[in-house]
């Protein structure tokens, strides 16, 4: 009777770990991916942030100031850009901590960049129409 109790509990544990190892596993897999589609992700709320700022500066120059079509794509992208923020938490897993700082240097960068092209638009706003 001992044997037979003895193959049982040495089967439940071979069982057991087997299933361990395969979870393992499992859980690697789909956390690889995670962390990929989360980088995948933050990189595209990068890419709206840019697309975003570029249009901006577009739209306030003295050219395209008050354009209907220009101010629909700015509200379209805001508003894309918005959704892109809920997914904050995904994207942020695969972040590590230390980029927190790399990222208020982004936007500095980003509110640098604006400020540049505000000041190149103010600089050339009146040379554009009048080279006859």
């Amino acid at each position: 009777m001992t044997i037979n109790l003895t193959f049982w509990l040495i089967m439940a544990l071979s069982v057991s770990v087997t299933v361990n190892f395969i979870a393992l596993y499992y859980i690697r897999v789909v956390l690889g991916k995670l962390f990929y589609v989360g980088e995948n992700l933050g990189d595209l709320v990068e890419l709206i942030t840019a697309y975003r700022n570029h249009l901006k500066s577009v739209y306030s120059m003295d050219m395209f100031y008050g354009d209907e079509t220009l101010k629909h794509l700015i509200e379209h992208t805001k508003s894309l850009h918005i959704i892109l923020e809920e997914f904050e938490d995904v994207y942020s897993i695969a972040l590590p901590q230390e980029e927190s700082e790399e990222e208020e240097e982004i936007k500095e960068e980003e509110i640098n960049a604006e400020k540049t092209i505000a000041q190149e638009n103010v600089f050339y706003a009146g040379t554009r129409t009048s080279n006859n």
